[in-house]
């Protein structure tokens, strides 16, 4: 039963990178046609004052409409801007800028705490901006909950064959937890639902059976802490959307991301030894 739970798993992975990649910048990115834009000659305290919305960056256009930069308006939120023109301040367009519009959301997120705004470019010209409050959106959840259940199943498959039989990883939990999973397994037995005992188990056991079987190469404290913040993470996602409601909640995402990444990667190398 383990070998043809693996088999599936391998697919329902190769099905989760496709999704992954399908869910791009575009999705989320505010249309051009919607951004607020100032001129290099304009003065800053009077784009300031417009700037009702609280728009964090503003695209600075020049006389032909082309973006030529972006300035950082949230730097005036709580300060009164300076007596000069947003030529003064304003910060030249240049490639940290810009990403595409088919970028997976991946590709935004894993820098967005150091680059938290992007204009995003289509067909040779700005189409749209995506920031740092955008991975609040719907589509930044789908493909975080994606990559969270990616990470699941490779975790899955590492427990599955570390331990040969399902006994063995099942007697590193609790006598809590082992009594409440042979419950569950008896009663999918008795309703012909059995796919596997690894099936019936929760993110918090494979990250403990994870932790203790020392599959990362940093110490266990610091792999189950790794570990507890990503199931936190989850825990979010499949309960509330407010994960990254704030420039912070955001920021820790961005690093859970990156750590996810890393935890999957090291996890999908034992496989391949």
């Amino acid at each position: 039963m383990t070998g043809s739970w693996a088999a599936g798993n391998n697919a329902s992975l190769d099905v989760l990178h496709q999704v992954q990649g399908s869910l791009t910048v575009a999705m989320i990115m505010a249309p051009r046609m919607d951004l607020m834009t100032c001129q290099p000659e304009d003065l800053l305290p009077g784009v300031v004052a417009e700037n009702t919305e609280f728009f964090s960056y503003i695209p600075v256009v020049n006389e032909d409409d082309h973006i030529i930069g972006l300035l950082r308006a949230e730097e005036w939120f709580l300060a009164d801007p300076p007596s000069c023109t947003v030529a003064d301040v304003f910060e030249p367009l240049s490639e940290r800028q810009v990403i595409g519009s088919d970028a997976s959301i991946f590709d935004f997120i894993i820098t967005a705490d150091d680059r938290p705004i992007r204009l995003v470019v289509s067909g040779g010209k700005v189409s749209g901006l995506v920031s740092l409050s955008d991975l609040q959106q719907l589509p930044v959840r789908a493909a975080l909950f994606t990559l969270v259940t990616s990470l699941e199943i490779v975790m899955a498959e590492v427990i599955t064959r570390h331990w040969e039989r399902p006994e063995d990883w099942m007697s590193q939990l609790s006598e809590l937890r082992q009594g409440q999973l042979q419950d569950l397994i008896v009663a999918a037995k008795a309703r012909d639902g059995f796919v596997g005992e690894i099936a019936y188990t929760q993110f918090g056991d494979k990250k403990s059976l994870i932790g203790k079987g020392g599959f990362l190469s940093r110490s266990k404290t610091k792999a189950l802490e790794s570990l507890r913040k990503i199931q936190q993470l989850r825990d979010d996602l499949a309960h509330a959307n407010f994960y990254a409601n704030s420039p912070d909640q955001a920021r820790h995402v961005c690093d859970v991301v990156r750590d996810i990444l890393v935890v999957k990667t090291e996890l999908l190398e034992r496989l391949s030894e």
